[in-house]
């Protein structure tokens, strides 16, 4: 009897311990996620993998196939894909980051705007996930490289297309990050021409401080209507139980200064366009605003996923993007062991994107038709001196 009562016991002590270890797993794996995250070298230590070369296709994630022309260009920065702790920048061709990029990135992100434009893509040596943790050297340098070959693929993609063609950008997570990057660096001016053109910025997944906006020459206007054109629609979406996400995105936000270096922000002025209304901030749009969330993961490229319509309601939180907790599961965000913060396999706003780009590229052709173009001003001015007057010869 003695025996079976200690073996009960035994049995008991050890039942308790799996319970507590499940439940400090549980309670502590994010922590657990970001430590194998972690790069164990620091960054100037590490030798960066092979620099992409734009000019072959093998650098690029999406390229037009030529089957049809688009009356548009879109230049599309995928997320951040890369999730291990191996090095902080990853190379173009590793294995699991581009089935990530082919089967969910790329799906969902760039697929709402394959219908009006020619979607380009490039493969960068994206920063690794843990750098969205840190804004210390590490971080940012890892990030500065990434950007730097999205800046490389963005001049290759303005030598291919037609200078005349409207442009929109598209950038989810890291790559929105890199998409402001461009906006600070090639679409500074009142007078130039890739302003001129430009649709509209799609910065989603990645906070935009409006300091950022305003410190752009002319300040970029946020998109405050569904047809405005030469503008950024920003938002980060979370669903209401994601509290601890969204109080870290107000508190640290990256931007890019006019040197060209990531500045941290923290920013009252988080920049908030709700997809349901098209409006800066607002009240609570329900869900029979929504046109149709998707999940295009898996499907073949170019292909429309079937959409979900009415899917979640949204209001703009103090610059975050308030989602309802979707009914179905394939739509909400995962929150084991670092999901929150990978590439989603859906995109809420899906056929929402789809049919605002339309709008907002018609609405810029329309106003390109009637807008008389603009010459830039007369730089250097020379004086000249009097000139003598001579008397023609008889």
């Amino acid at each position: 009897m003695a025996f079976l009562t200690w073996k009960r016991a035994g049995y008991g002590a050890a039942g308790l311990l799996a319970v507590l270890f499940i439940a400090s797993v549980v309670v502590f794996q994010n922590g657990i996620f970001r430590f194998f995250a972690t790069p164990r070298a620091p960054f100037q230590t590490v030798t960066p993998p092979p620099q992409p070369e734009y000019a072959a296709r093998g650098a690029w994630l999406l390229w037009p196939d030529g089957s049809r022309k688009s009356p548009a260009d879109a230049f599309y920065v995928h997320s951040t894909t890369y999730y291990r702790g191996k090095a902080w920048n990853a190379p173009i061709n590793d294995r699991k980051s581009e089935e990530v990029r082919r089967k969910i990135a790329a799906p969902n992100e760039a697929g709402p705007f394959l219908g009006v434009a020619n979607v380009y893509g490039p493969r960068y040596r994206e920063a690794t996930l843990y750098s969205l943790f840190t804004h210390k050297y590490d971080g940012l340098a890892a990030r500065r490289l990434a950007y730097d070959d999205v800046s490389r693929a963005f001049r290759a993609f303005l030598e291919t297309r037609d200078a005349a063609s409207p442009i929109i950008l598209v950038g989810y997570g890291q790559g929105g990050l890199h998409v402001l990057g461009l906006l600070n660096e090639y679409f500074q001016g009142e007078f130039n021409p890739l302003r001129r053109h430009l649709v509209a910025a799609y910065v989603i997944g990645a906070s935009t401080p409006g300091e950022f906006l305003n410190g752009l020459n002319p300040p970029l206007p946020v998109c405050d209507a569904a047809d405005a054109v030469r503008c950024l629609v920003s938002y980060v979406d979370y669903e209401p139980r994601f509290d601890e996400e969204m109080e870290r995105i107000r508190d640290r936000s990256l931007a890019w200064n006019a040197a060209g270096e990531l500045r941290s922000f923290t920013s009252s002025d988080l920049v908030c366009v709700n997809p349901l209304t098209w409006r800066r901030g607002g009240d609570y749009a329900p869900a029979a605003n929504n046109i149709g969330a998707a999940s295009a993961t898996g499907i073949a490229y170019g292909a429309m996923p079937p959409p979900i319509a009415r899917a979640v309601g949204a209001r703009c939180a103090n610059g975050v993007l308030v989602v309802d907790t979707p009914k179905r599961r394939i739509l909400r965000r995962g929150d084991w062991f670092g999901d929150k913060w990978k590439s989603q396999p859906f995109n809420l706003f899906y056929y929402d994107l789809a049919e605002n780009a339309g709008l907002r590229l018609k609405a810029l052709n329309e106003r390109l038709k009637v807008e008389p173009v603009p010459l830039a001003p007369i730089g250097e001015t020379i004086d000249l001196g009097a000139s003598p007057i001579n008397k023609v010869p008889n």
